[in-house]
């Protein structure tokens, strides 16, 4: 780094509550060294601007080591986006071990305490160019498990009709984060309509059946002879995650089930995993499959 980090102690009179703005000065701090500011903060706290406190260029990307002390799994911080939706950059349980977490310029941090314990203290290191490249180097892109819902209209059974092709329209839900559809089709689903991934990587998936009558299977299909596999002929029960198996390029999936009693609604939960080009072989590899 091109200077020395500068430490905040935040010592807030009530527990932080993640929403409101914390009335933090560079005046109003006690300061040690010219690199040490203690602030006492009387007021609400629960939110810091991105300037933290006028210390540092709101505009600037900064490195910031968080450390509180108590070890309250309830204790959370954020780094939340400017884009006013509250979109949050990443998410980390409070403790006393100082971690890190990377703001972008206009980035806010926001903080919620459980116990009002002590202090909240921030490590903050402004980044040069060659800070950001190293930070970059080392945090490499990853991806998340998708989940998929299919909602069934009361009382319509999910049958697998290997002749047909289906293409649930799927949109996303933001306040569960699933893509969700209401959909009463039938057919196979192609692995291109669920992995949401270049179709020669694969996907891993798993699926559950609610409100069926304990009688899920799922059918893995071969697009060219539609031939299927049933990974549970015995069937799944309500609510029972299936075994995790594998499609990619023109595979599919065929869905079956009926409805645990006559005119009820019935939902397919699918959750998929994005398997790099290698790795499925090197699990069979080891496993001697």
């Amino acid at each position: 780094m091109a200077n020395e980090a500068i430490i905040l102690e935040l010592n807030a009179a009530a527990d932080w509550d993640g929403t409101s703005l914390t009335a933090l000065n560079r005046d109003a701090a006690i300061v040690t060294g010219r690199r040490y500011y203690k602030f006492n903060i009387n007021g609400p706290a629960g939110v810091l601007e991105a300037d933290l406190g006028g210390l540092f260029s709101p505009v600037s990307a900064k490195l910031v080591g968080v450390a509180y002390s108590s070890w309250s799994p309830a204790s959370k911080g954020r780094v939340v986006a400017p884009d006013g939706a509250g979109t949050f950059r990443q998410e980390i349980t409070l403790k006393p071990t100082v971690q890190y977490v990377m703001m972008f310029p206009g980035d806010k941090l926001a903080f919620v305490t459980t116990e009002d314990r002590g202090p909240l203290t921030l490590m903050v290191n402004e980044l040069t160019e060659a800070d950001s490249v190293a930070w970059g180097l080392g945090h490499g892109p990853f991806t998340m498990p998708t989940r998929f819902r299919i909602i069934r209209q009361a009382g319509a059974a999910f049958v697998p009709n290997l002749g047909a092709v289906w293409q649930p329209a799927f949109t996303y839900d933001a306040s569960t984060g699933l893509m969700v559809v209401t959909d009463d089709g039938s057919g196979m689903i192609p692995a291109s309509s669920l992995c949401l991934y270049p179709r020669f990587q694969g996907c891993y998936v798993t699926l559950r059946y609610a409100g069926s009558a304990a009688d899920g299977h799922v059918h893995v299909v071969d697009n060219l002879t539609r031939k299927s596999l049933v990974v549970h002929p015995a069937g799944l029960k309500d609510v029972e995650w299936s075994q995790v198996f594998y499609v990619s390029h023109d595979d599919g999936i065929a869905l079956e089930a009926t409805p645990a009693a006559p005119g009820e609604t019935m939902v397919c939960d699918l959750e998929l995993a994005v398997v790099h080009p290698s790795d499925r072989l090197h699990g069979r590899y080891a496993g001697g499959l």
